[in-house]
């Protein structure tokens, strides 16, 4: 019943810190008819800062990284009050999508499922065998009616709204924006659980001191890393993997990889909810 407790407070507190950023949630990359891709997302709740824009970015790779967004160049700019965009492409690679908030600058984080997408999408290959699409008229609604259902995508009907292109100065400001220096908070320092700080006897936290003692107290956070990757890779108890992969995310935040670090505490919250929430605030305050 206790750890049911802490599981859904933490699932609260990683979605109450994330309302609160500029980030979409849920995106969703479909193919539609003809040469059509649908991307649809949730807004976020109460941002703390207002959104002037969305920008809409497609790669032919996995889009993971604000250092690989740098390198590329938005299709398309829509409202804030947006939920959604239809892409035109003209073959049938896989595409993966992101979507970018702009407050006073683009808020260029990313993390799949949530505003990147995870799996590639490619539009529909029609084949000879396959019996001819229905053709449906479209319905005309006389002036001062309303339809029905709102169309859920932009340019869902060709002709009727086309995408909106995104001009060379908006493609400028926004590389500009997105290279320029962000105010930073001091960082976090080190932060050593109680059970670490005696040397035990024998067992798993034994094995867990050592490798904090030779490693992360001496600040060599790479080679933390990697042997407590391997440590949680063995047969050792909860408790002990639990501080094991904070002391990694500890690590890759105090080396600046601060989108790793951000998965690894947003996993920890349901177990150290006060502790990860600081951790996790601070880390996405850099970003």
């Amino acid at each position: 019943m206790k750890k049911s407790v802490c599981f859904l407070l933490g699932i609260f507190i990683t979605f109450s810190i994330f309302a609160q950023r500029p980030i979409v949630q849920d995106i969703q990359a479909q193919a539609g008819r003809g040469a059509k891709i649908n991307i649809s997302w949730t807004l976020p709740k109460n941002p703390d800062k207002p959104i002037t824009n969305f920008l809409i970015y497609r790669n032919t790779q996995q889009i993971n990284s604000c250092q690989m967004l740098q390198e590329l160049t938005p299709i398309a700019q829509v409202t804030p009050e947006a939920t959604g965009y239809t892409d035109t492409v003209s073959d049938f690679n896989d595409y993966f999508y992101a979507v970018i908030a702009v407050t006073d600058k683009p808020y260029d984080l990313i993390l799949l499922s949530f505003n990147a997408t995870v799996t590639g999408t490619h539009v529909a290959i029609k084949t000879d065998n396959k019996e001819p699409e229905r053709i449906e008229l479209e319905k005309l609604y006389p002036e001062g009616t309303l339809r029905e259902t709102p169309l859920p995508y932009v340019d869902l009907i060709d002709g009727i709204v086309k995408p909106e292109i995104i001009s060379d100065e908006t493609v400028n400001q926004t590389n500009s924006l997105i290279t320029a220096a962000k105010k930073k908070k001091p960082l976090l320092k080190q932060y050593i659980f109680e059970e670490d700080l005696i040397s035990p006897d024998a067992g798993d936290d034994f094995l867990l001191f050592e490798i904090l003692k030779t490693t992360f107290v001496q600040k060599k956070y790479n080679e933390a890393i990697s042997q407590l990757n391997k440590l949680v890779g063995t047969n050792i108890g909860e408790s002990t993997r639990n501080r094991a992969y904070f002391y990694i995310g500890e690590s890759e935040y105090l080396l600046g990889h601060y989108e790793n670090a951000v998965r690894i505490f947003v996993k920890l919250e349901s177990v150290y909810p006060i502790l990860a929430k600081k951790w996790l605030e601070s880390a996405l305050d850099r970003i």
